[in-house]
């Protein structure tokens, strides 16, 4: 009898100890799957709502925070991953700033759109950067704050077509200075971070573009970046256009120098994605 009851025992014992390894497993999956963007994870190539899991080794060594390669150089073009699927002879891009009140300690989200403009061009990328003023049209038509997005919606409807390779609403973050500046051991850098608003149904297509932008920056400087944030209850008008995306780019007690900084780099990046 003694015997019986201590194989039972036994087997218990090998029975929780499955079950931590089990429990473990699923832990630690989820932890990888977190790390990895949620565009590597969905199928979108079929009708299905399904998940598609693929071994990535640029991902893997991304989510275990290693640079894959660098790959801004256009020396080794022949050897780069494509990231655009649209050729574009002459590319666009049209810079908006849906509240162009955010400010610096030193200056605003539209003069960052005016360092924006400037360093694409020295890239011979046309910009169409939107000077109309949104805070004074909100005021005319007696609308709120939050409102801000109805009126460049209306000047996204009107710039629209495929001649742009990007829209972007160039934005300024609210987080602290610790959160949103980022030391090379040589300058600071005002650290940009990519919002998707997912109230729309096709926001993976907007996700997949940030996602792409992402890992170039990533590749080029990791901590330059913050990633992407997916807000469910919005859609800062990206269901207009599967191009159209928002970049929030430092806070408000980063300097201008220190955004300026970020600019050169996210020139440098824009300029390569649209240009592939």
């Amino acid at each position: 009898m003694k015997r019986r009851f201590k194989a039972k025992r036994k087997r218990k014992n090998y029975l929780i100890w499955w079950l931590f390894l089990i429990v473990l497993s699923l832990i630690i999956n989820n932890k990888i799957i977190d790390k990895i963007s949620f565009g590597y994870l969905i199928n979108d190539s079929s009708n299905q709502n399904l998940f598609n899991f693929k071994f990535d080794k640029e991902k893997l060594l991304l989510a275990l925070g290693l640079n894959y390669h660098k790959i801004l150089s256009k020396d080794n073009a022949s050897e780069q991953p494509v990231f655009n699927e649209q050729e574009y002879i002459n590319p666009k891009i049209y810079i908006y700033n849906s509240h162009q009140t955010e400010d610096y300690s030193d200056g605003d989200v539209l003069k960052a759109g005016e360092l924006l403009k400037n360093e694409l061009e020295s890239h011979d990328i046309d910009v169409v950067l939107e000077t109309r003023d949104v805070a004074n049209t909100i005021k005319e038509q007696n609308l709120q704050y939050k409102d801000s997005y109805k009126i460049t919606r209306g000047y996204l409807e009107e710039n629209i077509s495929d001649n742009y390779a990007l829209y972007i609403d160039l934005h300024r973050d609210s987080s602290n200075k610790e959160t949103t500046t980022y030391n090379d051991g040589e300058k600071n850098y005002a650290r940009l971070m990519f919002v998707v608003g997912a109230k729309h149904d096709t926001y993976k297509d907007n996700y997949r573009i940030c996602d792409e932008l992402n890992k170039l920056l990533k590749n080029n400087d990791e901590k330059i970046t913050r990633g992407i944030f997916v807000r469910k209850s919005s859609s800062y008008n990206q269901d207009l256009n599967s191009h159209i995306i928002l970049i929030e780019l430092g806070g408000p007690y980063n300097t201008m120098e220190e955004v300026s900084n970020t600019i050169k780099v996210l020139a440098d990046t824009l300029a390569y994605y649209v240009s592939v």
